[in-house]
């Protein structure tokens, strides 16, 4: 990091949606390798900071039928000490999102490794789906801000990106950069670039994504949408990979604040004026769990009328 301007040097990586090999064993040895080679060219680059795609750990991600390749890694465990190793090797802090187990906890998590090679932190996906939940992924029940040498990061994985309170609740505990690692597909890709781009506009935050990718002429429609790279402070698209497998670098300058009128009448910048014009007073449905009971109920009933 450049420490006059404050200056991240961020990469984000696009593996293969799609690891090659007969095995099992033969497929997490590949996408092993293919981690290392894309840590490598993060390194070489400078980087300040390195994100992967979530469930980085496992060579389908989450689209195989074969629900015996679901196997998690220990955290910390041997996957860890790989990532370690090369993010001690170049200096650089790294976010590696894994199916794995934390203190006896299975789940999605974000493992954060910073530049001496040690574990600063794992965040757990707050919102796993009920697919996920099926295979006995609990959810977390924490936000938690990483403060790195480099910024303070929060990390919205997958799922987690859909709910806005989830950004906003990062923006008002100090974080500079949102992580945005997910397998996001088939659900539309307009659906997906909105709220992708408002989470940036909502809190005047970078915001970081990887996802995974194609060999080139590979992608159609309903994949993996890919596009790993930089939402701006005002929700433009600043750097973005698109399908297919790579390693994408760019700088981060957390001193170039996004400055507006917004609800002031002087400029200022946009995050600090969002929390200081938020009413939270009148935002106590938001957090009342009758209206997600309620929700819950109404969808059981459907469930039935459908069985």
């Amino acid at each position: 990091m450049n420490k006059r301007k404050r200056i991240v040097r961020v990469s984000t990586v696009q593996l293969p949606a799609e690891v090659e090999g007969r095995t099992f064993v033969e497929k997490q040895r590949r996408n092993l390798q293919q981690i290392k080679r894309a840590l490598r060219e993060s390194g070489e680059r400078g980087s300040d900071l390195v994100i992967f795609g979530e469930y980085a750990n496992l060579h389908h991600r989450t689209s195989s039928t074969r629900k015996k390749e679901y196997v998690p890694d220990p955290i910390p465990g041997r996957f860890t000490r790989a990532i370690a190793s090369a993010a001690k090797k170049y200096r650089m802090n790294v976010v590696i999102p894994m199916f794995g187990r934390y203190k006896g906890v299975l789940s999605s998590f974000a493992v954060i490794i910073d530049r001496t090679g040690k574990i600063a932190g794992c965040y757990q996906k707050s919102h796993p789906t009920e697919e996920e939940q099926a295979m006995g992924i609990l959810a977390g029940n924490d936000l938690p801000v990483f403060t790195l040498d480099c910024a303070k990061i929060g990390i919205m994985l997958c799922m987690d990106i859909e709910y806005p309170e989830v950004a906003q609740a990062l923006m008002l505990c100090g974080v500079e950069i949102l992580l945005f690692p997910h397998v996001q597909a088939g659900w539309g890709e307009v659906d997906w670039e909105i709220r992708y781009r408002a989470r940036a506009i909502d809190t005047g935050l970078y915001v970081v994504s990887a996802c995974y990718g194609y060999p080139g002429g590979k992608w159609k429609p309903g994949k993996m949408i890919g596009r790993s790279g930089l939402i701006g402070r005002d929700g433009l698209i600043l750097a973005d990979i698109g399908r297919e497998i790579g390693v994408l670098t760019f700088e981060i300058d957390l001193d170039a604040k996004r400055v507006t009128h917004f609800y002031f009448s002087e400029k200022h910048d946009r995050t600090i004026a969002v929390a200081a014009s938020r009413r939270p007073e009148l935002y106590r449905d938001i957090v009342e769990l009758s209206h997600k009971e309620q929700a819950l109920d109404r969808i059981n009933a459907r469930r039935k009328k459908m069985n």
